[in-house]
C-alpha cells in the first residue's frame, strides 16, 4: 500500500467481507463491502468527493465559496470533511433527530450545522438550505437528491471494485436507498453485466418507496418522505421494506458473529440481503453494503437497548 498524502486518497477501496456463514444452509453466498473503513466513517464519502470534483470542473465550486447541503449526517461529514481539506466552508441543515455524534463529526470538520425540527422533513431541509444560499450568496449546494454524479460514481467505481474484489459478476443485490444513488449506480452496473441480476431496493417500514404516508422510524441514513430524482425505483426488481426490529437484531448478529459494530442501515441491509440470498439459493451471489459503523449512533436508545441484552 502506497503512502498518502491526504486523506481523500483514502476514499474507496473498502474490504468486501464474506458474510455467507451467518446465513441459513441453502442461502446464496452473501458479500458486504464495509463502507465505515472510508476516512470519513461512511459510504457517503465517495458521492461527496464525486459531487465536490465535478463541480470543481465545471466552475460551479471556486475558492473562498461555501458548500451548503441539507443532510441527515453522513454526507454531511464527508462534504465537511472533503471541503474542509480543499479549503473551503461548509454549513450543513441537519433535522434534529439525526445523532449527536454525526452532529458532532461535521462541526469537528469545521462545519456550521444548523439543526433543525425534529419533525421537519428533508424537503423542507432542502428549502431552507436553498434560502441559506439566496441569502449569503458566493455558495455551492451539491444537491445529493438531485446530482447525478452521486449515483454515477457508484456505478463507476464502487461497482468495479466489487467485481475487481469478486473476480466475478454478483447475481443479485439487497442496497438501502435514502438518496438513492448507491442503489442506482450499483443496479446500473450491475444490470450491464448480468440482465437477470435482482436488484432489491431496502428502505425501512415508514419510508414511502414502496407507496404509502411516510411515518416514523428510527433507521437513519436510508428511506424518504419523497422520491429523489437520484433514485431510479425502475432498477428495483423488489423493494423490501424492514422493521426498525428487524434492522437491529441484524445489527445484534452483526456483532457477535463477524465482529462488525453497524449502524441500522446496515441491519437492513443485511436482512434484506439475507432473504434474497435465501430466495437464489446455492450457487449464486448477493452483495450489499455496511454503509458506516455503531459508533456515531451511541447515544440513540436503540443501540442502548441492544446492549443491555443479554
Amino acid at each position: 500500500m502506497k503512502v498518502a498524502t491526504s486523506v481523500i486518497e483514502l476514499i474507496g477501496e473498502t474490504p468486501l467481507l464474506d458474510l455467507s456463514h451467518l446465513l441459513p444452509e441453502g442461502s446464496a453466498k452473501l458479500f458486504a463491502k464495509l463502507e465505515m473503513f472510508n476516512p470519513g466513517g461512511s459510504i457517503k464519502d465517495r458521492p461527496a468527493l464525486a459531487m465536490i470534483r465535478q463541480a470543481e470542473q465545471e466552475g460551479k465550486l471556486k475558492p473562498g465559496m461555501t458548500i451548503v447541503e441539507p443532510t441527515a449526517g453522513n454526507t454531511g461529514i464527508g462534504l465537511a470533511l472533503v471541503g474542509n481539506l480543499l479549503g473551503y466552508k461548509t454549513a450543513f441543515f441537519v433535522p434534529s433527530r439525526m445523532s449527536k455524534e454525526k452532529v458532532n463529526n461535521m462541526r469537528l470538520y469545521g462545519a456550521k450545522v444548523f439543526l433543525m425540527p425534529e419533525e421537519m422533513t428533508m424537503q423542507e431541509c432542502i428549502a431552507e438550505a436553498g434560502k441559506y444560499v439566496e441569502e449569503h450568496g458566493n455558495c455551492f449546494m451539491p444537491q445529493q437528491f438531485e446530482n447525478q454524479a452521486n449515483p454515477l460514481q457508484a456505478e463507476m467505481i464502487l461497482g468495479e471494485e466489487i467485481e475487481k474484489q469478486l473476480g466475478y459478476i454478483p447475481d443479485g443485490l439487497a442496497v438501502g436507498a435514502g438518496t438513492g444513488g448507491t442503489f442506482s449506480g450499483l443496479s446500473h452496473w450491475l444490470k450491464k453485466k448480468n440482465p437477470k441480476a435482482q436488484c432489491w431496493l431496502v428502505e425501512p417500514v415508514g419510508s414511502v418507496f414502496k407507496g404509502g404516508e411516510k411515518k416514523s422510524y428510527q433507521v437513519e441514513g436510508i428511506g424518504n418522505s419523497f422520491i429523489p430524482a437520484t433514485l431510479h425505483i425502475d432498477l428495483a426488481d423488489e423493494i423490501a421494506s424492514i422493521p426498525d426490529e428487524d434492522s437491529f437484531k441484524r445489527c445484534k448478529q452483526l456483532a457477535r458473529g463477524a465482529g462488525l459494530l453497524v449502524g441500522g442501515s446496515a441491519g437492513a441491509n443485511f436482512e434484506a440481503a439475507a432473504q434474497l440470498a435465501a430466495k437464489l439459493g446455492p450457487g449464486k451471489t448477493v452483495v450489499t453494503v455496511i454503509p458506516d459503523n455503531m459508533d456515531r449512533y451511541g447515544s440513540k436508545q436503540w443501540v442502548q437497548n441492544l446492549a443491555e441484552e443479554s
